[in-house]
């Protein structure tokens, strides 16, 4: 049987033990009131008591009533168990006051039922908090309803007064029978608290161990993606090597072969070695093509040595030492600090807007800008070059865009006494600026 069973099993038995109790108390009570009165024993039963009784059925009924509705809500705790604090709190509220309304209608003679409550918060409430709350409404709960603490000050009748209705063999079995069903509704309260508490540790045993089992897990993850990673890098820089030997290694070669077949014809054929030197440059430009296309996903140099903004500026720095155009840059932005790939669209949205700007538009004066406004970062560029009229996107232009859709960017670029390019990111990227 499992342990789940077993409790189940052990909370019906102390519902009907209590139940059966409730009957004996509160139905020996009421036929003691008749009893009397048909002995005609009423003077001398009210000279023992203080306060009159309840009317014989009134307090059956009434306590019969009150301990069904306890163990109805005791119910209703468990089958809406995950419906939240409040709604616990609420049937743990009522389940005390049926507690409390059924003793009182038994004059505090039993108080037994205080340990069903006590077992219906125990097995609800979780966490030290909630147990220290717990053990403070026990203990009220407790002192409310127990004939010895309150019930004289409230003119609680004792059942040993009603059991003078009866022979004394009759009381004797009556005690005697209370006094069993309650040491039995006590064990088996002790021994459905054990049950609890034991479920209760083999439950935190098993998310330990299963909280144990997700981090061996985890860490095996770690280790398989740390793996797949250096693999992932070997891959790659094997293809790099095999791309850089076919591409780069072949057009050096017929570079090489071309330029020395130019310096043989140079005097014998001018027209010829121009033909040559013009075959020479497309073999060159195919090469720069497939070296750029072999290796456009490798992080620059300079952004592994320097931030960010440094990168920028010595990129832009030897582009205009090289070139002899006059580039003008400006950061209106703050600190720029990002992740790796988002600095990288940075950088190479500014090398390729550079690059463009000498080598299509041959311009001699570029105005670069980064601001941030709107939730939105934005890199500007502008030249004076000759411009076009009709904008074709070539390879420099696409790549710019591909990098941008990556971090939901976007992309213009137009004529305007020259040729502008704005660039636009999100800054929910990357740390925040200051």
């Amino acid at each position: 049987m499992s342990r789940e069973r077993v409790i189940t099993n052990l909370q019906q038995a102390v519902y009907l033990l209590n139940f059966v109790v409730v009957c004996l108390v509160a139905g020996s009570m009421t036929l003691s009131i008749f009893r009397i009165v048909d002995a005609m024993n009423a003077e001398a039963f009210l000279s023992l008591i203080q306060v009159r009784p309840w009317r014989p059925w009134t307090i059956l009924v009434m306590s019969v009533a009150g301990y069904l509705y306890l163990v109805l809500c005791s119910c209703l705790g468990q089958f809406w168990e995950d419906k939240g604090r409040y709604v616990r709190f609420l049937i743990t509220f009522w389940e005390m006051v049926l507690c409390i309304g059924t003793t009182v209608a038994m004059n505090m003679n039993y108080d037994g039922l205080v340990l069903l409550v006590v077992a219906d918060l125990v097995r609800g409430q979780k966490g030290s908090r909630q147990k220290l709350i717990l053990g403070i409404a026990v203990v009220g709960l407790y002192t409310i309803v127990n004939y010895n603490l309150i019930g004289p000050y409230f003119n609680m009748i004792p059942w040993d007064v009603f059991l003078t209705a009866y022979r004394a063999s009759t009381q004797a079995f009556l005690r005697g029978s209370l006094s069993v069903l309650s040491s039995m509704n006590l064990v088996l309260f002790i021994l459905y608290m054990t049950m609890l508490i034991q479920d209760e540790y083999q439950e935190r045993e098993r998310i330990q161990n299963l909280n144990e089992q997700l981090a061996q897990a985890n860490q095996k993850l770690k280790e398989y993606a740390a793996e797949a990673e250096k693999n992932a890098e070997i891959r790659e820089r094997n293809r790099l090597a095999r791309e850089i030997h076919d591409t780069l290694g072949h057009s050096l070669t017929g570079i090489v072969a071309g330029i020395d077949a130019c310096l043989t014809m140079l005097d014998i054929s001018p027209e010829a070695t121009k033909k040559q030197l013009v075959k020479i440059g497309d073999v060159a430009r195919q090469g720069m093509t497939d070296v750029r296309r072999s290796v456009r996903k490798l992080r620059p140099d300079a952004l592994e040595k320097l931030d960010l903004e440094e990168a920028v500026v010595k990129m832009l720095r030897d582009t205009q030492a090289a070139s002899g155009a006059r580039i003008h840059f400006q950061n209106q932005a703050g600190s720029l600090k990002f992740h790796e790939d988002e600095e990288e669209v940075l950088y190479r949205v500014v090398q390729e807007a550079t690059t463009n700007a000498i080598r299509h538009g041959h311009a001699g004066e570029i105005w670069i800008s980064i601001s941030m406004a709107e939730q939105w970062l934005t890199i500007h560029v502008k030249d004076n070059g000759t411009g076009c009229e009709h904008v074709t996107e070539g390879f420099g232009l696409k790549h710019m865009q591909e990098r941008l859709n990556l971090l939901e960017g976007t992309l213009e670029y137009g004529n305007q006494e020259g040729f502008f390019i704005i660039a636009r990111i999100p800054i929910r990227w990357g740390e925040e600026h200051s």
